[in-house]
């Protein structure tokens, strides 16, 4: 069963591989797979590395805020035959996909709405694919490309393709699961939830714990077998997955309770405090229990503010048109995402400013 354009799979296979088979061997530049850090990121920075067949550099981008800026010096660096660049908007980064391509080959997936700043490329050895643009407007999640990618694939791949789906919340839509049992799900569910959140304390460079145990359960039959969750990258993600969900439960109980007080609210746009990245997780879990609002959870981080956008399962909004909308008002450092989530951030008085109008926007539809 397949997904994604035939077409697309073809066009992507073809560019790796060209640019694999143009290193004569000389210098040994490296692949450089470059990704988001939460679950889909990094399941899908595991299928690429399966198919790329040789040792790959990895490195992850910092978000909300994706700071291209750092990350730019490091690829540099790295000076890659190829970059390989998953889930996250580099289309409004062409300075950057320029100087790269320069140097030698550039391959993009995302399926974020590209918004007004569309990426634009005539070179041969630069791919730019987003199914957004090339299939219809559908949003199929990098994980899912990196497992139609394969044309070979294991037990073990299902059951990466089924983590990286939930934490996407796409499972529905596949169905290739029916032959894994509900004890297995509830599992893998778990261990999907850990190596989604790492990302989320980014002071730390805890990412790539979540990508390790992934390339290291490649050698197991499946991501059931027990022994993999004595593995020391398991127990690094088990207590940041603890802490993080201690600190989201604390964090949600104080803004139910403040919930509770409002008569018919219109929508949620709530302000929390906490040293971890917490706003994005905290506003997916309320909109199960408003599932006709909109949730907005913002807090202060890195200098800067960004905000959370989730709808409810019953609320038609458009996020990313709400942000696209607000963009053209305000200057935000960052905005995007998908109709049904998206954020934006922004720096003090622009932010508040940005804050006024989502209000507005959303009391208008």
């Amino acid at each position: 069963m397949v997904f994604l354009d035939e077409q697309i799979l073809v066009r992507a296979r073809d560019f790796i591989t060209g640019s694999l088979l143009s290193d004569t061997g000389q210098d040994e530049r490296p692949v450089l797979v470059v990704y988001h850090g939460d679950g889909d990121g990094c399941c899908a920075a595991y299928f690429l590395n399966k198919y790329i067949g040789r040792p790959a550099v990895f490195y992850w981008v910092a978000t909300p805020d994706f700071d291209f800026a750092k990350a730019e010096s490091y690829i540099s660096q790295q000076n890659p035959l190829l970059s390989i660049f998953l889930d996250m908007p580099v289309y409004n980064r062409p300075e950057m996909i320029e100087k790269l391509s320069s140097r030698g080959h550039v391959f993009i997936y995302d399926h974020h709405h590209p918004g007004t700043c569309d990426f634009h490329c005539d070179k041969d050895n630069v791919l730019y694919i987003n199914p957004v643009v090339h299939q219809n407007g559908k949003e199929f999640p990098t994980t899912l490309f990196g497992w139609e990618l394969l044309r070979e694939k294991t037990w073990l791949e299902k059951e990466v393709l089924f983590m990286g789906l939930f934490t996407e919340t796409w499972l529905e839509r596949v169905p290739l699961f029916g032959d894994l049992s509900p004890t297995s799900q509830a599992q893998l569910k778990e261990v999907a939830k850990r190596v989604h959140v790492s990302f989320l304390i980014q002071d730390m460079s805890t990412t790539h714990y979540a990508l390790n145990f992934l390339l290291r359960a490649s050698a197991a039959r499946s991501l059931g077998d027990e022994q993999l969750q004595t593995m020391r990258e398991y127990h690094i993600l088990e207590d940041i997955y603890d802490l993080i969900q201690n600190e989201k439960n604390w964090l949600t109980m104080r803004v139910e309770s403040e919930i509770n007080r409002l008569m018919n609210p219109k929508f949620i746009l709530k302000k929390i405090e906490s040293k971890m990245r917490l706003c994005g997780l905290m506003a997916s879990e309320l909109r199960w229990r408003y599932p006709h609002l909109v949730i907005g959870i913002w807090q202060r981080w890195k200098k800067r503010f960004c905000c959370d956008l989730r709808r409810g399962k019953d609320c038609g909004i458009n996020l990313a048109a709400l942000i696209e909308a607000i963009k053209s008002e305000v200057q935000l450092i960052t905005g995007g995402g998908h109709p049904a989530a998206a954020a934006f951030t922004a720096e003090g008085d622009n932010f508040f400013e940005a804050l006024d109008r989502l209000r507005y926007h959303i009391t208008e539809q």
